[in-house]
């Protein structure tokens, strides 16, 4: 059995571009992701595909969005 190929410059929701800064060779400290609040872990894990991949800025606003409006996935 493959597994398959995780690209990881990008987000496993969207597939588009994460932009993460550790990936294009800078520090952590640069990344867009300091600067953002995440959802619970749970909204998370329950979002999240297995991948080692970021998940991409509007993902995160989008799942943020969600736990705002008090949306729960059923996927």
């Amino acid at each position: 059995m493959h597994k398959p190929v995780i690209e990881q410059g990008l987000c496993p929701l969207c597939q588009q571009s994460n932009s993460c800064a550790v990936e294009s060779g800078w520090a952590i400290a640069d990344c867009w992701c300091n600067g953002v609040g995440f959802p619970p872990k749970e909204v998370l894990q329950g979002a999240m595909p297995s991948s080692n991949s970021c998940i991409c800025e509007s993902c995160i606003d989008k799942l943020n969005q969600e736990v705002t409006l008090g949306i729960k996935r059923l996927d």
